[in-house]
């Protein structure tokens, strides 16, 4: 068959931007041989959730590079945010206990009762944990970057990281990825026809696209959005696309190279949908592989409705991006899981 790659070299500047290893790869791309036989599709699943470090995650790939960056600052406190079961945030917590660093947590919501799932995770990891209401995103970050003026004028030396990592160089970590996970695909005799990704701040997904866009123009990347509108997503998306190919000198990928699709939200951010959760048991009972209700059960959801639909024609190659979460299945009500 033709090449997976012409050409399988890094970009020069990606090579050598500063990146602390983090994650223990390459992480396994496993054959979903049950689930592919009942949707008529060649299904690969790109394990990220057994990344390693705080039962592993897509966030580790952004921290490495955010955290090779700050480790030139002298940095000493990570601060960071998200909701009360933030995956990026346990992982932000495990990273700093690990590197003997103090984290802060501010997370959106109110104070909780019960200390379960990634929250129990964050305590355990010795972040100290704040909540800050039901107020915006930009609010909060305004918040961090109030609190890290005032570690910085009492000697501390803070690294405030944005909600999911998404930052230019958190976003190279999925341009690595791609190319890791083409080079297992190529010795499989595999050219992936789609990559299936949760989406939430995009991030992960536009690391993805650049690599695509490098290493194997026509696969497509296919962002099954969580939270916000198809419009808006794509626009994120490609805002992080053109920072991070602007960072290592590189193009970005031609238009069509990603997509969003918007259709498997449900009732909101880390609410449950009912098709959600039907992915989340035919993963479990027919591959024994666990997914989240708020990322990675949604996106699931999405790839086994397109390829039912024809959207995922009939014997693609697709691999599933299993961005990890699952400690958050550990805070869910059990009747909601087992419906």
């Amino acid at each position: 068959m033709e090449a997976v790659m012409n050409d399988r070299s890094l970009p020069d500047k990606l090579v050598s931007l500063p990146r602390q290893k983090i994650v223990t790869t390459p992480t396994p791309l496993e054959p979903a041989e049950r689930l592919s036989s009942r949707l008529g599709i060649r299904l690969l699943l790109k394990r990220d959730d057994l990344g390693g470090l705080g039962c592993g995650g897509n966030k580790l790939r952004k921290l490495e590079f955010i955290l090779g960056k700050a480790l030139g600052q002298g940095v000493d406190t990570l601060l960071t945010t998200g909701g009360p079961q933030s995956n990026h945030a346990r992982l932000t917590a495990a990273l700093a206990a690990r590197m003997g660093f103090r984290c802060e947590l501010y997370l959106k919501g109110e104070p909780r009762a019960d200390v379960t799932g990634n929250l129990l995770l964050d305590r355990l990891f010795d972040a100290d944990v704040a909540f800050l209401g039901e107020q915006p995103y930009d609010q909060i970050h305004m918040a961090l970057d109030r609190r890290a003026d005032e570690l910085r004028a009492a000697g501390r030396r803070p690294c405030v990281i944005p909600l999911g990592g998404a930052t230019p160089e958190g976003t190279l970590g999925y341009v690595l990825a791609f190319h890791e996970m083409l080079e297992q695909c190529a010795t499989l005799g595999i050219k992936p026809d789609w990559v299936v990704v949760a989406g939430g701040t995009g991030s992960t997904a536009a690391g993805l696209a650049v690599g695509a866009g490098l290493w194997s123009p026509g696969t497509r990347i296919a962002s099954i959005s969580v939270s916000w509108s198809r419009e808006t997503l794509e626009a994120e998306i490609r805002r992080h696309v053109e920072s991070a190919a602007s960072v290592i000198g590189v193009d970005a990928p031609a238009e069509g190279t990603f997509c969003v699709f918007d259709e498997y939200i449900g009732p909101g951010y880390s609410r449950p949908s009912d098709s959600g959760g039907a992915a989340l048991r035919l993963m479990a009972r027919q591959e024994g592989v666990l997914l989240d209700m708020t990322y990675t059960a949604k996106a699931v959801a999405g790839l086994i409705d397109l390829a039912r639909q024809g959207v995922i024609a009939a014997d693609s190659s697709v691999v599933f991006v299993h961005t990890g979460g699952t400690p958050e299945l550990f805070a869910r009500d059990p009747s909601v899981l087992l419906a």
